[in-house]
């Protein structure tokens, strides 16, 4: 028995007095051991791992839809790419414009349609004047 004196009524002083250290007693709640506390935290655990398993699998279906669009988006600017390219160069195997062209396109036109240099600098734009650069300048601020 305790030798502290207890403010609480006498019926209540006896409950008191039983109660165990750590113990949850209230009008709504029952005492648990050690088994149920250790049974409750298993099943928090347990819903805790399949709300992130949960997770996972969203996160992983949200990112293979990304995926997908990235794919399309990446087709699409590597067609238009290629579409840029003159058709003569579109046409030619792979091997022969790495090969013999190095990967260059306007040496690969030139020997396409066998230009030659002289003929290459006849059909470049020429120069803009330099007074008709400074009157469109003039003109633009």
């Amino acid at each position: 028995m305790s030798t502290v004196a207890s403010n609480a009524p006498p019926e209540n002083r006896q409950l008191d007095e039983h109660k165990s250290p750590g113990s949850v007693t209230s009008p709504g709640l029952r005492t648990h051991n050690k088994h149920t506390l250790r049974q409750l935290a298993e099943e928090q655990r347990q819903a805790m791992i399949e709300n992130f398993d949960l997770e996972v699998e969203d996160k992983i279906r949200s990112m293979m839809v990304q995926l997908e669009a990235d794919k399309a988006e990446l087709a699409l600017k590597a067609d238009c790419e290629v579409a840029q390219l003159p058709k003569c160069v579109r046409e030619m195997p792979l091997k022969t414009f790495l090969r013999e062209y190095n990967g260059d396109v306007s040496a690969a036109v030139r020997g396409v349609l066998k230009l030659d240099e002289t003929q290459d600098n006849l059909m470049s734009m020429p120069e803009t004047p330099l007074a008709i650069r400074l009157r469109r300048k003039a003109t633009s601020s």
